[in-house]
C-alpha cells in the first residue's frame, strides 16, 4: 500500500489543470480493450465523482459485456447501509479515508461477484461531509483483517482523492481474505465540481489499468494523460 504524507496534502502547482473529457474517454477505452481481452469484469463505487466514473466507462460499446455495476455512495448513510463501512471506522477516520475506501471496493466486488472492483472517495471541495445518523443495520466494528490507521481524521482539502482497488488473490496488493486490496491517494485540480470529477476519473482509471497490466495498444497510450506526478 502506499502511504499517505506523512505532514498532510501539499498544494498544488498553480498551472495544473484538471484533463479534458476526450483524456478521460481515451483511459476508459483502454481500460474497456483490457478487461474485454481477459474476459473480465468490473464495478464501481463512487462518492465525490457521483457517478462520472461510472458513466464514462459505460459510454464504451460493449460496456455490458464486462462493466457489471456501479454505486454511487455519496454520504456516510449509503457508505454504511449498502458498502457495509463500519460505524467504528467512520467515526475513528471519516468518510473520506483510505479505510473507508477500501471497505468499499472489497465489499463491492464481493457484492457483484467482479474480477474487478474500483471505489473513489474524496474532496470536491473544501468542505467537510455533512453530519449523517447511522444506517439501520451498520456494522459496528472495523471488520476482520483491517486495521485503523492511528491518527486523527484528517481536515477537508478540496482535491485529495483516495481510490482502491479489489481484485483476486495474487492480483496484487495487500491480501484480506477474499481479495487483494491496494489503495493510493492523490491530490487532482478542483477548481471546480466538473474538473474535479474528470480529474479523480481519470486516476482511477490509470490505477485500474496498471494493476490489468494491459498490453495497450498504440493508439491508446499516444496520447494517454497522465496525473500520476499528483501523487501524494
Amino acid at each position: 500500500m502506499a502511504d499517505a504524507h506523512p505532514n498532510g496534502i501539499p498544494a498544488l502547482p498553480d498551472d495544473v489543470s484538471a484533463p479534458d473529457p476526450s483524456d478521460v474517454a481515451r483511459a476508459a477505452f483502454a481500460v474497456a480493450d483490457a478487461v474485454s481481452r481477459r474476459d473480465q469484469t468490473i464495478a464501481v463505487v463512487e462518492g465525490a465523482t457521483g457517478g462520472y466514473l461510472a458513466h464514462v466507462l459505460t459510454t464504451v460499446p460493449g460496456a455490458s459485456g464486462w462493466f457489471r455495476a456501479g454505486i454511487v455512495a455519496y454520504t456516510d448513510y449509503p457508505k454504511q447501509l449498502l458498502m457495509r463501512v463500519s460505524t467504528d471506522t467512520i467515526e475513528a477516520r471519516g468518510s473520506i479515508s483510505a479505510e473507508t475506501t477500501i471497505q468499499m471496493a472489497r465489499l463491492a466486488r464481493r457484492l457483484f461477484a467482479t474480477d474487478w472492483a474500483v471505489a473513489v472517495t474524496g474532496y470536491a471541495d473544501a468542505s467537510a461531509p455533512a453530519p449523517s445518523v447511522r444506517a439501520p443495520g451498520a456494522p459496528g466494528d472495523v471488520p476482520s483483517g483491517y486495521a485503523l490507521v492511528q491518527g486523527e481524521i484528517r481536515e477537508p482539502v478540496a482535491g485529495a482523492t483516495i481510490v482502491a482497488i479489489a481484485g483476486a488473490p495474487g492480483t496484487g496488493g495487500d491480501a484480506t481474505g477474499d481479495a487483494d486490496i491496494s489503495w493510493q491517494e492523490h491530490l487532482v485540480p478542483a477548481h471546480d465540481r466538473d474538473g474535479y470529477r474528470r480529474g479523480a476519473a481519470l486516476i482511477a482509471l490509470e490505477y485500474l489499468l496498471e494493476h490489468l497490466d494491459a498490453d495497450r495498444s498504440e493508439e491508446h497510450t499516444s496520447e494517454l494523460p497522465s496525473l500520476r506526478h499528483l501523487v501524494c
